[in-house]
């Protein structure tokens, strides 16, 4: 099986075990997102070995990546401030970048411009969740606080991902056994986002144990 596969599928029954009691329907719901997201790849890379076209398959998960990312990040920064506003014009750009690729080049090319604007719109929030978190006066335990290792995870992973999308025309002409050195990076960012995910749900059934919610 696929490694990052693996480590998905290890994200995934965490958060099944650690979160489908959660008291927030938005945090429970995460495990949906991560099965979808499995299911997903497990698809993507099936039909790239039977030589089929497998760009719908990411197409069609990028929709679910930017509501249920964008669902947490809202559930995270309500904490600070009314997030919802942020959050619904998050998504309207991204609805309207999606479109504007699938009108340009159809479903079965993988819509790269909203891959791009999506994660520099969840760099954004992570960002400012920091920045919120660097005013807040009321001591956090980050070692044990589910919002910073979910939104770590996050950060490194999108602005990973959009130096890569930017930077892919340079990147991929460097070659290290036989892949280029995206294959690498792409690799090394999704065990840091499903490591700090993984961790983030941990800290969250601590959390939720704790607080006899």
């Amino acid at each position: 099986m696929d490694f990052g596969i693996t480590i998905e599928i290890i994200c995934f029954i965490t958060a099944l075990i650690c979160l489908w009691k959660d008291k927030s329907s938005v945090w429970r719901s995460f495990s949906i997102y991560l099965l979808i997201t499995c299911i997903a790849e497990i698809t993507g890379v099936a039909l790239r070995k039977s030589h089929h076209y497998n760009q719908w398959v990411y197409n069609t998960s990028l929709v679910f990546e930017a509501v249920f990312n964008s669902l947490l990040f809202g559930s995270i920064l309500n904490k600070y401030i009314n997030s919802k506003p942020l959050i619904l014009s998050g998504l309207a750009i991204i609805l309207f970048v999606y479109v504007y690729d699938l009108s340009t080049h159809g479903f079965f090319i993988f819509n790269d411009y909203t891959a791009t604007v999506m994660s520099v719109i969840f760099v954004v929030y992570s960002f400012y969740y920091y920045f919120l978190l660097i005013k807040d006066e009321q001591y956090t335990d980050l070692k044990r606080d589910a919002y910073f290792w979910w939104v770590t995870g996050a950060l490194f992973f999108y602005f990973g991902s959009t130096v890569s999308n930017v930077f892919y025309g340079f990147l991929g002409t460097i070659k290290f056994n036989g892949h280029n050195i995206t294959y690498y990076s792409t690799g090394a960012l999704c065990i840091i986002l499903y490591g700090c995910w993984t961790y983030s749900f941990i800290c969250r059934k601590w959390l939720t144990t704790k607080s006899g919610n």
